[in-house]
């Protein structure tokens, strides 16, 4: 006899939960269950959802634990394996920059910011080493520091830019010639008003993520308590960003 070769087949990925079912025999409540299941899945599927989505959980703890509604002896190896996580999540997030930096095209700022953006997140790599036992102390005490300082700088260029980004979409929402009320003009205001919404989010993000850093650098007395919401907020804000995205 020949041997004959089994080939196994091969599973096909479980399908989206808005495909599932036929939208005409269903309710209005029903169909907006799903999309919600479905923009949840979606979310999940992404690096930067499931980051969101952990910080926002860890944060939530840790103002539990702050005000001793939740026992901090269970509790803090939990959100201590989610900052890990977190860490390893965004490895090599530095090959973007690299990628994008161009000193003979680019301006002396852009080519500024974008190496400030990729000695944060080498910095952020090398700290994470350290936690996990690969550098000793003292490297991933200075990478950290490195990182405050360089992750401050950045947000105060991204708050820049995203005001002057709210202001040119207010400039533009205020042009006369949208003022024609029909369809068209309804739906092209309508998803002006959504980016604006969207800038609006960015910034106060950008402001929490600010006062979290500055904690980082200064370290006030109310450090503890100041980081614990500005996080939970910072992650509650880039989670909903992430929502209406795909949603």
């Amino acid at each position: 006899m020949q041997n004959q070769l089994q080939v196994l087949p091969t599973p096909t990925p479980p399908p989206e939960p808005e495909t599932c079912y036929d939208k005409q025999k269903l309710t209005n409540k029903q169909i907006e269950i799903i999309k919600w299941a479905a923009t949840i899945q979606k979310l999940l599927k992404l690096l930067d959802g499931r980051d969101k989505m952990m910080k926002t959980i860890q944060y939530f703890i840790k103002i539990l634990m702050h005000y001793k509604w939740a026992q901090a002896k269970h509790w803090s190896t939990i959100t201590s394996q989610f900052s890990i996580t977190r860490k390893v999540l965004r490895l090599g997030n530095a090959i973007g920059p690299m990628r994008e930096i161009s000193p003979w095209k680019d301006s002396p700022k852009t080519t500024f910011f974008l190496l400030n953006e990729i000695v944060n997140d080498i910095s952020d790599d090398v700290f994470c080493f350290y936690k996990l036992g690969l550098v000793n102390k003292k490297i991933g005490t200075r990478a950290e520091i490195i990182s405050a300082y360089c992750w401050f700088i950045g947000i105060l260029n991204d708050v820049k830019e995203n005001v002057i980004l709210l202001r040119k979409q207010q400039r533009e929402l205020c042009k006369k010639d949208e003022a024609i009320v029909t369809d068209v003009s309804q739906d092209v205001i309508q998803q002006k008003l959504q980016k604006i919404f969207i800038t609006e989010i960015s910034i106060v993000k950008l402001f929490m993520d600010g006062i979290f850093c500055a904690c980082d650098i200064w370290n006030p007395s109310y450090s503890s308590s100041a980081q614990a919401w500005s996080g939970f907020f910072s992650g509650l804000l880039a989670a909903y960003k992430l929502w209406l995205k795909n949603y």
